[in-house]
């Protein structure tokens, strides 16, 4: 390729590459600068207002208005409880020219006492300094509107649930739900639910026929009425229905030469008692221990544990057998006395007989 082609190419490749980017250029959007300075966005404040609520949790509702005849660089929403943090609800990351916007919030809970609710809707960038200027200067304007507010619940009414109780449960089904609710204000509705898993709409004090699972289990019990807030209240209980594990460890189905026998056993959890039933006797123990005295012979051990519920697990029943050696130094003392007659009598015969004989030889 010669000069004058490498030349051609190289003017077209930049005639192309300036129209590209002269298209660039006229497709990208433009903002009309707005003239400053600039108003604030109005807030209008619903919700609170200058009044006492029987809750701890109060409803924030408001909505923000503006317009400008150019675009601003932001244009973002917070608001402030009792002087602490400002919390952003609004910050669109584009400019904008115009806003309407509603809010929606529940703060809570509050504590008891009076409040200071404080909104801010912040505009700013860059803007004319006059309807005709090519001046520009950047800047932020705040509107702020504020309210007072108090939080009284002395007056609210109050469920108080007398069943079930913050405690553990033997039984898994027919749970009563007992409850008092102190105020006299129009009842619309009234239910549980338990564990979170479904409302039962109920109109007085009511039975949790179950089964119900071993484990935690919350129950809320909430009421509607018609002149004053909801309100609802919570309890913890615990189902055990499951009775304690109990192994013997130590004792086998096998015989022993021995008559004390230590008695080792697991239980998989806290025990109110345990007891342990040999030969039909039933004996209350601590913990491990030893069996003394056992006489030679079978003998049939359990060994049973009742936890701080009062469920009761057994053992599986051990068969074993103790045989004791006698000692030899002991032999003659376990010799039994009609034995004892007849080893005499018969050195008696014999000492006779010798001694009748040694006479006969003499004559």
């Amino acid at each position: 390729m010669n000069k004058t082609a490498l030349s051609t190419v190289f003017i077209l490749a930049l005639l192309i590459t300036a129209t590209f980017a002269f298209g660039m250029v006229n497709s990208a959007p433009t903002y009309t600068i707005p003239t400053g300075p600039l108003t604030p966005p109005v807030i209008s404040l619903e919700s609170p207002a200058n009044t006492t609520y029987v809750s701890w949790f109060v409803p924030l509702k408001f909505s923000i208005n503006g317009g400008w005849d150019g675009f601003v660089d932001h244009c973002f929403v917070e608001y402030s409880l009792d002087g602490g943090a400002r919390y952003v609800v609004f910050d669109p990351p584009f400019r904008v020219n115009t806003i309407a916007q509603n809010f929606s919030i529940t703060l809570g809970p509050l504590s008891e006492g009076q409040h200071h609710l404080q909104v801010f809707a912040t505009v700013g960038g860059f803007y004319r300094t006059g309807e005709n200027s090519t001046t520009l200067e950047a800047n932020d304007f705040t509107s702020e509107a504020e309210v007072y507010f108090t939080v009284d619940t002395s007056g609210q009414a109050q469920i108080s649930i007398l069943s079930p109780q913050n405690k553990t449960y033997k039984v898994n089904a027919m749970i009563p739900v007992e409850f008092t609710v102190n105020t006299t204000s129009p009842i619309e509705s009234m239910g549980f639910t338990l564990d979170e898993q479904f409302n039962v709409t109920i109109p007085r004090n009511t039975t949790i026929y179950g089964p119900i699972p071993d484990g935690l289990h919350t129950l809320r019990v909430y009421s509607i009425f018609s002149d004053i807030l909801p309100v609802s209240s919570t309890v913890n209980f615990t189902v055990d229905t499951t009775p304690p594990n109990v192994a013997i460890l130590s004792i086998q189905n096998k015989g022993y030469n021995t008559s004390d026998i230590p008695l080792d056993f697991t239980v998989n959890e806290p025990t109110s008692q345990i007891t342990y039933i040999l030969d039909g006797k039933v004996h209350t123990i601590e913990g491990n221990t030893t069996l003394t005295g056992l006489q030679n012979g079978d003998h049939k051990l359990t060994v049973y544990a009742r936890d701080e519920v009062g469920n009761s697990g057994a053992s599986e029943t051990v068969d074993f057998n103790v045989e004791v050696p006698i000692p030899r130094q002991m032999a003659l003392v376990v010799i039994p006395p009609t034995a004892i007659v007849l080893i005499g009598g018969l050195i008696l015969v014999i000492y006779f007989r010798k001694r009748n004989h040694m006479t006969a030889k003499r004559r």
